[in-house]
């Protein structure tokens, strides 16, 4: 899609850049001072299909410094663990063997029964009988409850960092999503995650067991399963019925995010695969304060020479990703963009879907596969007083929140917008007059380092003559995106459902051709500041004007400039990643583990992911005074009444001991 001149809420004297003074910021070395916290909310253990045990994916996700058996952690703020529903033979006390971790080797569940390992007990696998021997899987309702939820209460008295007990659900009908439900969750205090374990129990299609916990007199404390409906069309019915129940019993405590949701392609009305837009439409509605939004794949390091980065195949909608980025957000006019368009609570989010380093172990600085939390990539998500759980989700479902990828900014952006004094940042509405001056506020750091283990030249830069080191990362612009926003579909509209389709066929469709990329914002037109820390900070303002309808404005921004070959277009959007691999790698440095063709190391696998970045911003809506509200704001103001409500009738209990603990920092 090509850059408009004038958007629907631009005039064409209105996009000219007006710098003025900066806002303070310090650097963020100094933690405790950044406006966001950043965390990881879809990642892997040996209770599942992950390389590392439980605690293991902890430590070395917020731990600080060097690891005890050898690595880097990454001291991350907040950390979701969340694992697959269904079951699995491992003890996740353990790290597989291929994880390489000294002392640990592959232990499955009939090698442990009735020993007490850091401090948990498990005497049988509950539940109906699942395999026999060394295949006995422990259905993961037991294995929330029993053994994750009790190792986040260890972590948590182990470190100052506020972790949470979820799961990657895997959906009747669909592909996987995100969820959490933090009632219970006191681990500072003990507490449970016997919801969380009953939400994964009730509608995980993976989870078949008929039985759950039970009584003292043998009897169910989760009756009602359906075991049946757990594909195509009927699955979906299934899956509606599990946000449904999420929004009817905790609907500020929890929340459900689809995520790397093109990769199995379509929606199938006969399988368990992906999603058209018309499922998120109806997710949204059917619960409004817990399914707002999307998540992005990780696996960032998948890709080879025929792509695969994302773990994205050619049958993926848009046939693979595009800066790393899933075709639904990353396409001006996609998927993410036609939701926008009704005014959705819809937001993007990315975690890092870690399981393990392919070829590697899990203390190596090389991957093939997947970077540990905190490592590439960031969600970040307002501090806040007293941070805590609730905080996590407040965050997100506000909107007030960004992704980025290979640190390229760090946790003090700034994207806000001013109509009569009055500033809006991301996910709320600014009102203001037709024909008022908006005034649009964007502020950065770039930090003077990041994760990689890579110091030669990035080589997707080098083709054009640029010089820039892998681990230290630059920022070429910012895109500012606008959109119409034309009103929620209804479910009875034959706009409702869209037609999708699988390969770079996908990447086609367009559900709002209002989008635009409004104003591209060069690195060289922003005032830039270089601090005591090394970073550099950036910012600046510029102006529109408001216009008779309502709509939106995002920012997404990239280390890589407008029509580099094999990268992005003439308009600066990304194309599809497996084209990164005609690029080589001709530094003496690149290492041996990229592939090759005919001897040449080309860009892949964790190389293209360091070498290609990008962040994602939520957007700031806008409509004129007197314009009936939009459904992001009509769903504030539900959250905003379920909280006065007591719908976060925990809410006391926690912030008070969370607020007292981090103000010691």
């Amino acid at each position: 899609m090509h850059r408009s001149k004038s958007a629907f809420i631009l005039t064409a004297a209105s996009v000219s850049l007006a710098f003025g003074g900066s806002a303070t910021a310090t650097g963020f070395g100094d933690k405790a001072s950044n406006p966001y916290v950043a965390g990881d909310m879809h990642n892997h253990n040996t209770c599942t299909d992950g390389s590392v045990s439980a605690g293991y994916a902890i430590d070395r996700s917020v731990g600080k410094g060097a690891a005890a058996a050898g690595g880097t952690n990454f001291d991350l703020d907040w950390f979701t663990l969340g694992n697959h529903g269904g079951s699995g033979n491992r003890d996740c006390r353990f790290s597989d063997t291929s994880a390489n971790l000294p002392g640990d080797t592959t232990t499955t569940w009939s090698q442990t029964l009735g020993q007490t390992i850091q401090g948990i007990t498990i005497t049988s696998l509950k539940g109906d009988a699942n395999g026999t021997g060394s295949s006995a899987k422990m259905w993961r309702w037991q294995s929330i409850g029993e053994v994750e939820y009790p190792i986040i209460v260890n972590r948590s008295a182990q470190y100052d960092k506020v972790l949470v007990e979820g799961i990657e659900w895997i959906v009747p009908g669909h592909e996987h999503t995100d969820v959490a439900v933090i009632a219970g969750q006191h681990p500072r205090h003990g507490g449970n995650a016997d919801k969380m374990a009953e939400f994964e129990f009730r509608f995980d299609r993976a989870d078949t067991d008929s039985i759950g916990p039970v009584d003292s007199g043998n009897n169910p404390l989760w009756p009602g399963k359906d075991n049946v409906n757990n594909a195509g069309t009927a699955g979906h019915g299934k899956a509606l019925e599990g946000v449904k129940w999420l929004q009817a019993n905790y609907p500020l405590q929890s929340y459900a995010i689809p995520t790397h949701t093109e990769r199995q392609g379509p929606f199938s009305a006969s399988s368990s695969k992906g999603y058209n837009i018309e499922h998120f439409r109806d997710f949204n509605n059917a619960a409004p304060t817990v399914a707002f939004g999307i998540e992005s794949p990780g696996h960032m390091a998948e890709g080879g020479l025929t792509g695969g980065s994302g773990s994205y195949g050619s049958g993926a909608v848009g046939g693979g990703t595009y800066g790393m980025v899933g075709v639904y957000n990353a396409k001006v006019g996609g998927l993410w963009d036609g939701l926008l368009a009704e005014g959705r609570n819809f937001f993007m989010f990315i975690s890092s879907d870690w399981h393990n380093r392919g070829a590697f172990g899990a203390r190596d600085r090389y991957t093939t596969s997947d970077f540990i939390p905190g490592e590439y990539t960031k969600l970040y998500v307002p501090r806040g007083e007293g941070f805590r759980n609730q905080s996590i989700i407040d965050g997100m479902r506000s909107g007030n929140s960004y992704s980025v990828n290979g640190d390229l900014i760090g946790p003090d952006f700034v994207f806000r917008a001013s109509a009569h004094g009055e500033w809006k940042t991301m996910g709320e509405t600014l009102v203001a007059q037709p024909g008022e001056t908006i005034t649009l506020h964007v502020e950065l750091t770039v930090p003077a380092k990041n994760n990689s283990p890579f110091s030669f030249n990035n080589p997707l830069l080098a083709q054009i003559g640029q010089s820039q080191p892998l681990d230290k990362p630059s920022l070429d612009h910012i895109d500012l995106i606008t959109g119409k926003v034309t009103g929620v579909v209804s479910p009875d509209s034959p706009n409702y459902a869209v037609a999708n389709a699988a390969g770079v066929a996908g990447a086609s469709i367009v559900y709002n051709p209002n989008a635009a990329i409004a104003k591209q914002v060069n690195w060289q037109a922003m005032k830039a500041r270089k601090q005591h820390d090394g970073s550099t900070r950036l910012s600046f303002v510029t102006s529109f004007t408001m216009g008779s309808e309502p709509g939106y404005i995002r920012a997404r921004g990239t280390n890589i400039p407008v029509a580099t070959p094999n990268v992005t277009d003439s308009a600066g959007n990304p194309l599809l990643d497996a084209n990164n691999a005609a690029v080589s790698c001709t530094d003496s440095s690149c290492p041996a583990h990229l592939e090759s063709v005919g001897g040449v190391k080309k860009v892949t696998h964790d190389v293209q992911a360091w070498s290609n970045l990008w962040f994602y911003a939520n957007p700031i809506f806008f409509r004129p005074v007197g314009s009936p509200e939009l459904l992001v704001e009509k769903n504030a103001k539900l959250a905003h009444r379920l909280a006065e409500h007591g719908h976060e009738h925990e809410h006391g209990h926690e912030h008070e001991h969370e607020h007292e603990h981090h103000h010691s920092r």
